[in-house]
């Protein structure tokens, strides 16, 4: 595809990132001539110096014969300016990140498409997103949805007092026949491999599965987890993310509390949220942290404006018996550091952003879902071509066919999610979800093209 960004920060420049590596055409338009020169040193694409609402730049970028425009830069009104003016150049798919409410509350008086936007990325509920996958399947070590929420990928620390330990993973299968799920990576002793059936977990093992929603139950009593595990959240923050987030989490939270460090903010909290306590403080006070009981809180996540104060605040949770803290961060340099001394999860707005906008474009096209950890392990997302080398057959009768620890996590048919056997046909039009070492992508890529 040929793709426009505009906006070349960390949004702009992971979306480049990733789309250069599936050969995309890809220009990038950015207004800051020191950002322009840093991508163009690490990346091969077309750099493109200046304002992106200006058509003559847009046309020096293909705009004419361009498929899809990306407007991610930090101002809302020239994303929206570039898809209005991408529409009258016949682009069809014309992306933009949003921030304010005026041009994407339910009740916004401003038709957003009829400006020219064919999807809108909006930014607080991507955080939100990213956040409740953690809260809702405490304990996780990684989390990661797709499918709009409908299929799930989740890592767990194996201890030896889980009901997965010392078993194999096909035994773990035929016990759970009605409830799908495959284990898809194993890290064990810091080496990640992809498992077979008679891969035995042992105590220490980080393991991850995918699997349908309507499994996620029974996954979690494997790890000795429960939804119900979670009754009690501390949320502190300030931001429009804090009550976008607490507003979410009360829905299966029984206790919420929003702790907002700026008193009009918590009055507007206050009046706009239900069934959630808000308070005025700040979690950088032990006092305050002793105030809302934060020993007994399952979770206690930092979202506000401010880095420091969330990695601050989230610090002094833990120290207080918070058992989970999770920190907004817009720093992507220090997470090893942070994880170090007691962060258990960061959230990063921009790049999650970005997954976002890939998720959303790569469906029915072949990219890159996730990376298990830093490890060199790949999810990636495939649509069988007609007459590939894998289709209409049996995946017992193909399995010489595809690339030797390569396995096909999950099979996406319309609205249908299969969790793949032996006796599975590949139909074409199938999205699959492939798990495989990130050497052998190009190879699996290519057996489900056409012949």
């Amino acid at each position: 595809m040929k793709i426009i960004i505009i906006g070349g920060g960390v949004v702009g420049y992971s979306l480049a990132e990733h789309l250069e590596k599936g050969r995309h055409e890809i220009s990038l338009i950015e207004v800051n001539s020191k950002t322009c020169r840093d991508i163009s040193e690490r990346l091969d694409i077309r750099i493109i110096c200046g304002n992106g609402s200006s058509p003559r730049l847009l046309e020096s970028a293909g705009i004419q014969s361009a498929d899809m425009v990306i407007a991610v830069s930090p101002n809302d009104e020239l994303n929206i300016l570039v898809c209005g003016i991408a529409r009258q150049y016949g682009v069809v798919t014309r992306i933009a990140r949003i921030r304010s409410n005026e041009f994407r509350s339910e009740d916004a008086s401003i038709d957003i498409g009829a400006m020219g936007v064919t999807l809108v990325i909006d930014p607080e509920s991507v955080v939100v997103d990213s956040i409740t996958q953690f809260v809702e399947t405490p304990g996780a070590t990684d989390a990661v949805n797709f499918q709009d929420g409908n299929v799930l990928m989740r890592g767990y620390k194996v201890t030896e007092e889980m009901p997965i330990v010392n078993r194999s993973l096909k035994d773990i299968r035929q016990h759970n026949r009605d409830h799908p799920m495959l284990f898809i990576a194993a890290i064990r002793d810091n080496k990640a491999m992809i498992p077979d059936g008679d891969y035995e977990i042992k105590a220490g093992d980080d393991i991850f599965g995918i699997f349908p929603r309507a499994s996620l139950d029974n996954y979690l009593s494997l790890f000795s987890r429960t939804r119900k595990d979670v009754d009690n959240v501390i949320i502190s923050g300030d931001s429009l993310t804090a009550i976008l987030l607490a507003d979410t989490l009360q829905e299966f939270v029984p206790k919420v509390v929003l702790v907002d460090p700026d008193a009009d903010h918590a009055r507007h909290a206050a009046d706009t949220l239900n069934n959630v306590e808000v308070i005025h403080g700040e979690c950088t006070d032990s006092t305050i942290l002793n105030e809302v009981y934060v020993r007994n809180a399952q979770f206690f996540l930092g979202v506000a404006r401010e880095t420091d104060f969330n990695i601050m605040s989230a610090l002094l949770a833990k120290a207080e018996g918070a058992r989970e803290v999770i920190a907004v961060s817009t720093e992507t340099h220090h997470d090893r550091l942070f994880a170090s001394i007691g962060i258990d999860h960061l959230i990063h707005p921009r790049l999650a952003i970005a997954r976002e906008i890939l998720e959303a474009i790569n469906r029915g096209e072949i990219g890159r879902l996730a990376k298990i950890r830093d490890k060199d392990i790949e999810a990636i997302r495939i649509t069988a071509a007609e007459r590939s080398p894998i289709t209409g057959r049996p995946l017992e009768h193909v399995r010489s066919k595809i690339q030797k620890g390569s396995i096909i996590g999950t099979i996406l048919r319309g609205d249908e999610m299969i969790i793949p056997d032996g006796s599975t046909v590949i139909e074409p039009g199938d999205q699959m979800i492939v798990i495989t070492y990130t050497k052998n992508v190009s190879r699996v890529k290519r057996l489900f093209k056409s012949r």
